[in-house]
């Protein structure tokens, strides 16, 4: 995928302002909310003005701002700054569902190579573990970075890996279960084990990161 910054989009209102970032914080937050994901787009969607405050307090780079900007709202009408809030949450909360997908409840599975979904919770658990364990990022700066953010540097990690693994040079007789592709590294991360690789040898390559 093109590299790109984590999508953000800045809401003003009579003064006061605040930044939407769609980062893996903001994904988690409102999968978590008890409308869940797809409750939470249904229901901006219909211009609800708690699913709106909700998605804003989740994706702002700065809550108290956030709660600064809610605040300056309250008395004021409507129609001065219901449909700009609007768009900006929907904008980003489309832009933390997973390209060429068509749900809001399930995302295109990373760690099998059928192509199946998983659920977006079980997405954005394994984009943290994924930044954390593999990359070595710190919590703060994975749950800062969006999601397409961690999918690119992943890729480029296991790209990195596949160079250094002899195994992954494939020839005409190379058997396929041997050819280590970063869609097969995800899935021996999921598994917790690969029947034709030495896992210790794996972790021992890790370390050299």
């Amino acid at each position: 995928m093109p590299v790109q910054p984590a999508f953000e989009i800045d809401l003003t209102h009579e003064g006061h302002a605040v930044t939407l970032r769609a980062s893996l914080r903001a994904a988690a937050a409102i999968d978590n909310h008890p409308e869940g994901f797809a409750g939470l787009v249904d229901q901006v969607s219909r211009q609800s003005l708690s699913a709106i405050r909700a998605v804003i307090l989740a994706t702002a780079t700065d809550r108290r701002e956030a709660h600064r900007f809610l605040a300056a709202t309250t008395n004021t009408p409507l129609v001065h700054y219901l449909v700009d809030a609007q768009a900006a949450c929907l904008a980003v909360m489309s832009a933390l569902i997973p390209a060429g997908d068509d749900s809001a409840d399930t995302a295109p599975s990373q760690g099998t190579t059928s192509g199946a979904t998983m659920p977006l919770r079980a997405y954005f658990e394994s984009l943290f573990d994924y930044a954390t364990g593999w990359l070595g990022w710190t919590p703060a700066d994975t749950w800062a970075a969006s999601p397409g953010e961690i999918e690119t540097a992943f890729k480029a990690h296991t790209d990195r890996l596949i160079r250094m693994m002899p195994q992954a040079v494939s020839s005409d007789t190379a058997d396929e279960a041997a050819v280590y592709t970063p869609e097969r590294l995800r899935e021996i991360e999921e598994l917790g084990f690969d029947p034709a690789f030495d896992r210790a040898a794996l972790q021992a390559l890790k370390g050299r990161f």
